[in-house]
């Protein structure tokens, strides 16, 4: 199974065509990066999986389901971290992760202990003295 495929994905602002035709499959359990230059459709492609963006044409299903259509239950399994998201930086990393685990019903405690060890974050620092790929990691683990 395909956690994400999109058909021949189109998306215009005006004009402007952000995002030609893209056809995209990323199988289950796979690592994926989506690289490309400035005003490519990077973070578009991704704000119309995340359906906050409306596609032009085209199809795009996040976990099977037309991204337009993505219910709790799809929304529970996406950590999504968007370019240039708020971080609350008076918290601690530990004020982050209590904060945010009511959130999601489906909290892994294990995975949440799992990750703080490999990504290395202090959980005592606060977020505004973490650096900014500390800081990324936080607002990724934040978001599993």
């Amino acid at each position: 199974m395909n956690i994400i495929e999109t058909e021949k994905l189109t998306r215009r602002y005006g004009r402007t065509e952000a995002v030609h035709e893209l056809d995209l499959a990323v199988p289950a359990g796979s690592v994926f990066a989506l690289l490309g230059p400035n005003g490519a459709g990077k973070t578009t492609t991704l704000k119309v999986l995340m359906n906050l963006l409306a596609p032009s044409a085209g199809a795009a299903r996040v976990l099977g389901v037309d991204s337009r259509r993505l219910g709790e239950r799809e929304r529970a399994q996406i950590g999504y971290v968007a370019e240039g998201q708020e971080m609350p930086l008076w918290m601690t990393v530990r004020q982050l992760l209590d904060y945010c685990r009511p959130f999601y019903p489906t909290w892994d405690r294990t995975l949440e202990s799992t990750l703080l060890a490999r990504f290395e974050l202090p959980e005592k620092r606060k977020l505004g003295h973490l650096s900014r790929g500390m800081l990324m990691k936080a607002a990724l683990l934040s978001s599993l």
